[in-house]
């Protein structure tokens, strides 16, 4: 039989953003999951202006170098992290940096960037590194908040967004292989709302707890069989009033990592998070993982 090599964990570096606590993230994952660090660094197209402004080969070679230097001193810092026991490679890829991270994401098992949370409620980027990899990649993303240490003390436990046992299925399958991983328990997260305008008085007192306790005996029916694959991981079922997103980023302020799917595209182009998704990489407290909900 053939030994095959587990598939190494992505690290994308940014040089404005800072990447310690994606890195810190992914040294502990590859521990976890008995593989390699891959350390990227993407360089974008310049644009110097007309000929003769700037000498475009030493502008190139000084961003290449500055590149390089960060991912001497990453590989340096994951050595001495792990006492070299964890095997680290490095590149520096040229080209737009969504694109170029989503082609090197098809090596990877998994792919970790660094992100600042944002904590304006409802507010979009409308560029965002982050956003654009977890759309496309090849390979589940996770989002890392810059001010997450792995060291802190936080719950465990491994929520994930769900809807239904089918369109959630693989999306909560990577949420207990995750939780196996890491000994967590898993909660499997469903927020109902029939509208903002009467939900307050139609679903107060008992109707509330009545509708809620329904919804949550739906979803432990309906993911009973998949958490019978996992018999040593422990797991409950969450029902919760309220948006979808808001929801989630609330329960992401109780846990170590909160997975969730992106958006099954009708069309190549456009978004493939869906709002939900979005709204969650940019607000939540922990690291969210991005999964592609297609079979």
């Amino acid at each position: 039989m053939l030994d095959i090599e587990p598939k190494k964990v992505m690290v994308c570096l940014d040089s404005q953003k800072g990447y310690e606590a994606a890195l810190e993230f992914s040294v502990a994952e590859a521990r976890r999951r008995e593989c390699g660090v891959h350390l990227v660094f993407a360089l974008p197209p310049l644009w110097v202006g007309p000929p003769g402004v700037i000498d475009y080969r030493v502008m190139d070679g000084e961003l290449r170098k500055a590149g390089t230097d960060i991912l001497l001193e990453a590989e340096r810092r994951v050595g001495e992290v792990t006492g070299n026991t964890v095997s680290v490679s490095s590149e520096v890829i040229h080209g737009p940096v969504v694109p170029s991270l989503v082609d090197d994401s098809s090596n990877a098992g998994l792919v970790v960037l660094q992100h600042h949370r944002m904590h304006r409620p409802h507010h979009l980027p409308t560029m965002s590194v982050t956003n654009g990899v977890a759309a496309r990649a090849h390979a589940p993303v996770v989002a890392v908040p810059d001010a997450w240490r792995e060291g802190d003390s936080h719950p465990n436990v491994m929520a994930v967004g769900v809807e239904d046992a089918i369109s959630s299925r693989k999306v909560a399958e990577a949420a207990f292989e995750q939780a196996q991983r890491t000994g967590a328990e898993v909660h499997l997260v469903r927020a109902w709302l029939f509208s903002a305008a009467f939900d307050a008085e139609v679903f107060s007192g008992e109707a509330g707890r009545v509708q809620n306790e329904q919804v949550r005996e739906e979803v432990e029916r309906g993911f009973a069989q998949l958490a019978s694959r996992f018999p040593e991981v422990e797991y409950k079922s969450v029902a919760m009033h309220g948006q979808t997103s808001d929801v989630l980023v609330a329960k992401s302020e109780l846990s170590r990592m909160l997975v969730v799917g992106r958006h099954d595209p009708v069309v190549p182009l456009g978004s493939h998070l869906g709002p939900v998704t979005r709204t969650v990489l940019n607000h939540a407290a922990c690291p969210v993982m991005v999964v592609d909900p297609r079979p």
